[in-house]
């Protein structure tokens, strides 16, 4: 735990919440209520949770949350305060693009205008996680039974495209609305495959995530938007094995270790871009 720790001491998360503390009428200084700065979350069952023991503590969104708040960071610093931070997990199980673009993106675009548009910088949305897309293809795999075949890579493709066009959307809405120093990380997805009864799918599953000849997969789309929206990558791909996976008729989610998993590659992510921001 200490490594993990460590790891988030010098993220600028932390460093905007040294000088906070309990919200109250009003200020010392006769400032507005200092209000809570928030942490904001999206996506779909993974950032929901599902798969972990206990989807409010054990999924990745809460044990990243955890990390951000942690209080030994404050105390590595020599500062309180960082408890402070709420969280807003507004991912829905079974989300796809799409019904992240009329649902839950308007209710972060609300949220995040209300906290980052006001004049009150301390209770602002900080941090946006999201991932998307594992849906929006993944419910074409099953039915590509026989492979990559030119039937199916066109199905997967036509998914491809619609995503791309939702994603698009999503990034550049919450940008504009969260304003140029809100950190937001995309995660881009595992493959689910190997542990669960379909795992004779596991290669296609490898081809509609990272792509092949004359495919762009789910995984480089998310790279390339993310980046052309100033938004980071926390990259999960290849990072999680057989133990880290539900598995059995599960062909989905994460468990406990494969949520921890998640949530350390975003801490890494946001550890790494202010090491590059402090260059």
């Amino acid at each position: 735990m200490r490594r993990r720790v460590l790891l988030l001491v010098s993220i600028p998360i932390l460093l905007g919440l040294l000088t906070m503390g309990p919200a109250g009428a009003e200020s010392a200084d006769g400032q507005p209520p200092l209000g809570r700065p928030v942490y904001l979350a999206l996506g779909d069952s993974v950032a929901a949770g599902v798969g972990a023991s206990d989807l409010a503590v054990t999924g990745y969104v809460p044990v990243l949350y955890d990390l951000l708040r942690d209080e030994p960071s404050c105390q590595l610093l020599g500062q309180p305060g960082c408890r402070s931070l709420a969280l807003d997990n507004l991912a829905v199980g079974g989300a796809t693009s799409s019904t992240l673009l009329t649902g839950q993106l308007p209710a972060a675009e609300d949220e995040l205008r209300a906290h980052n548009g006001d004049r009150n910088p301390r209770n602002d949305v900080l941090v946006v996680t999201i991932d998307i897309g594992g849906n929006d293809v993944f419910s074409v795999v099953p039915s590509c039974t026989a492979g990559p075949t030119p039937q199916c890579l066109g199905l997967v493709q036509a998914r491809l495209v619609s995503f791309e066009a939702n994603f698009s959307q999503i990034l550049s809405r919450l940008r504009a609305a969260a304003g140029p120093d809100t950190v937001i990380v995309a995660m881009t997805y595992y493959n689910p495959l190997g542990s669960c009864f379909r795992a004779g799918l596991a290669p296609l599953a490898d081809v509609v995530l990272e792509g092949g000849p004359g495919l762009e997969g789910l995984n480089d789309r998310i790279r390339r938007i993310s980046a052309a929206n100033g938004v980071l990558v926390a990259d999960t791909y290849g990072l999680l094995g057989p133990g880290d996976l539900v598995g059995g008729t599960d062909c989905l989610h994460p468990n406990d270790a494969g949520h921890q998993k998640i949530a350390e590659a975003f801490a890494a992510v946001l550890a790494g871009a202010d090491a590059q921001a402090a260059a």
